[in-house]
């Protein structure tokens, strides 16, 4: 596996790489890093994919946004991740918020993508989105006893019960590497109506999702807008199914984007 970084109109924004063939990108979801694919890369490159899991802008080592951006400007970021590595056109594996900027990129630029798999959709209704939207930022200020590290580990195991300790601790060091704008990657997400551009997308596209995460009962919201789709569903896992279920997730991604 090997790292870079690319140039782009936000600074640089770092990606993982590994294996050769078909290309194949990956975003992870709010506050992760490419982190997050890290158990899923060796299975996917192993099919005959070349993988990149790429930071967001503002995660992981990438440099980030100065004011709060919208999905499409992070849809353009990756416009121009793809053109600096020299991808003319690629299939690409999202979660959460990840999903999000897929969808807008597919729907903006459908030339660019040959396939997607879409893990954890954020389909939300206006008020939902209202809701969430309205939801405090966590206060990450530093405390003497380090309780502000404790109180977010916790959260994340309360968030999460089920998930592993060590997906949980790299989502707590991740959502602290983030610093004090991590809220970004939420707060465009929850300003972004997915379903028109859902409508737009012209490449072939795998809805996945795991009964343990809170945007399962989505799926039949997509499913009545796009019954075209496919669809797959994983039992249980958490926030962290990625992660902590990876060779069963990349083998679902595998057959879906090589048409097994």
């Amino acid at each position: 596996m090997r790292k870079g970084y690319v140039d782009t109109p936000v600074g640089q924004v770092h990606y993982r790489e590994h294996g050769s063939g078909a290309p194949l990108v990956l975003l992870h979801q709010t506050a992760w890093s490419s982190t997050q694919f890290k158990n899923a890369m060796e299975p996917l490159a192993a099919r005959g994919l070349r993988v990149i899991a790429v930071d967001t802008p503002g995660y992981g080592m990438s440099d980030g946004f100065t004011s709060p951006p919208t999905i499409a400007q992070y849809a353009d970021i990756l416009l121009s991740v793809f053109d600096q590595l020299g991808l003319k056109k690629a299939s690409i594996a999202a979660h959460h918020t990840g999903v999000s900027i897929a969808i807008s990129f597919a729907a903006r630029f459908p030339d660019r993508v040959e396939r997607m798999a879409l893990h954890g959709v954020p389909l939300y209704t206006p008020e939902e989105r209202a809701e969430r939207l309205a939801r405090p930022h966590f206060d990450q200020t530093p405390q003497t006893d380090g309780s502000h590290l404790q109180k977010r580990f916790q959260n994340g195991v309360r968030m999460s019960p089920g998930a592993s300790l060590e997906a949980i601790n790299w989502s707590t060091v991740l959502f602290f590497w983030a610093g004090p704008l991590e809220w970004y990657g939420h707060h465009a997400a929850f300003s972004y109506d997915s379903a028109p551009d859902l409508m737009k997308i012209k490449a072939p596209t795998l809805i996945m999702s795991n009964t343990g995460d809170t945007l399962h009962v989505v799926v039949d919201r997509i499913k009545k807008l796009r019954p075209d789709f496919s669809f797959s569903v994983m039992e249980g896992g958490t926030y962290h199914v990625v992660y902590d279920e990876a060779l069963p997730w990349a083998k679902n991604v595998a057959d879906f984007v090589l048409d097994k």
